[in-house]
């Protein structure tokens, strides 16, 4: 299980979209933990994914993210490789 995590100690929501779920962010929302770190666990295989992370209806990078790749939108996806 790859687990992601987002510091957001105010967002009243965080999903998390990518490759992986064909970006619909309905299918990755987060739960709120202590001192507000959003967390959730994905099932996936071995390899290369683009994700970033919705909070509040804005689109944010992840801060620890392994690489960071510009996008076809002009703004920049976190990239994952496991």
């Amino acid at each position: 299980m790859n687990q992601f995590a987002f510091p957001a100690p105010t967002a009243r929501q965080v999903c998390l979209g990518g490759e992986f779920n064909n970006w619909d962010t309905k299918a990755g929302p987060m739960l709120k933990g202590p001192e507000g770190m959003w967390h959730l666990g994905a099932a996936l295989k071995p390899g290369r994914y683009e994700y970033r992370f919705l909070a509040d209806e804005v689109w944010c990078n992840d801060p620890s993210a392994q690489q960071i790749k510009r996008n076809s939108l002009g703004t920049e996806n976190c990239v994952r490789i496991g």
